[in-house]
């Protein structure tokens, strides 16, 4: 594995394409994917509930932090399932799932429920993919052997919160 920044999974969605990050909480994958230019919007979903320590703070941090990418990021608070229903199937060249079920709650709903919505060939990705989340990785093992499709991992080990463990990835 290739050590590398968890952002540098974006380069493998066609360029122009549009993505959406669902579980932004500061936003610090969302303004590192948006700084490298390569998708024409982004979307993130994240509730803001309080849960895990995600809460209006985060929810005003994040806002702030995506602040100078208005014109092509938009995030939307609210669950995920609560926003399935504002896109159409096929949609989005790129899926980051990054708040769901760190401990395999739901069994992957989310994934079962946000692949529809990419497009053949979108890059459908997430993070988390350790030891350390048994769950995660069953549960993203499952789909992935559920939907006949290949695993790839980024290994991102960077000392910084939310960056600390590898990402995976397979293409539509």
């Amino acid at each position: 594995m290739t050590k590398v920044k968890r952002e540098s999974v974006i380069f493998n969605a066609i360029k122009g394409g549009v993505g959406i990050e669902l579980g932004v909480a500061e936003g610090v994958l969302s303004e590192r994917i948006m700084q490298l230019n390569h998708l024409s919007f982004l979307y993130g979903v994240d509730m803001y509930a309080g849960d895990r320590g995600h809460d209006v703070y985060q929810y005003k941090t994040a806002l702030r932090k995506l602040e100078r990418f208005k014109e092509k990021y938009s995030l939307i608070k609210m669950r995920f399932d609560e926003a399935l229903d504002l896109f159409p199937d096929s949609y989005f060249d790129f899926i980051y799932v990054d708040g769901y079920a760190h401990t395999g709650e739901e069994e992957g709903k989310t994934l079962h429920d946000w692949f529809p919505k990419l497009k053949p060939n979108g890059i459908f990705a997430g993070d988390d993919y350790h030891p350390d989340w048994p769950m995660v990785m069953e549960v993203v093992d499952s789909f992935v052997k559920t939907n006949s499709l290949s695993l790839n991992i980024i290994d991102c080990h960077e000392p910084i919160p939310y960056c600390e463990y590898p990402t995976w990835f397979v293409i539509k």
